[in-house]
């Protein structure tokens, strides 16, 4: 993937669980991605098949019971999805559940990722993260 995923996008989702999925995202993705769950919160983490395929080598370097323990729980609710001619993408009622989503929704960038979020989990996890926080974080970088 040459570009970033990177932006904040308020899509609608219906009671079926169907989703129109950001054009620009999509078309940085490709026409196939994969949607999990998040490793690190409450978010559904969506990869390109490129990127997801670098996902499943990181989680498959990890030893032992343990390992094979993570696999399961993050992959077994992996789903691959290629959009509509809407742009629509169904979002399982299992990744649903995990995410908290019901009928408010965002859709974000994260670099080699998108995330969907429960609009209100989202919001309280940005507000959060203070300048000061990003300050500190960024202190030693030369941006």
């Amino acid at each position: 993937m040459t570009d970033p995923l990177c932006g904040t996008y308020y899509p609608s989702i219906d009671q079926k669980g169907r989703m129109s999925f950001p054009n620009k995202l999509r078309e940085i993705l490709g026409t196939e991605f994969y949607l999990c769950t998040g490793h690190d919160d409450r978010y559904i983490a969506v990869y390109s098949t490129e990127e997801f395929q670098a996902y499943r080598s990181k989680l498959f370097s990890v030893a032992g019971k343990i390992g094979s323990d993570i696999r399961r729980k993050l992959l077994s609710c992996a789903d691959k999805q290629i959009p509509d001619k809407q742009g629509r993408i169904f979002i399982t009622q299992q990744l649903r559940d995990y995410a908290g989503i019901t009928d408010d929704v965002v859709v974000i960038g994260s670099e080699n990722r998108a995330e969907i979020w429960n609009r209100a989990t989202w919001e309280e996890v940005s507000s959060n993260i203070s300048i000061e926080d990003i300050n500190a974080a960024l202190s030693d970088l030369v941006l």
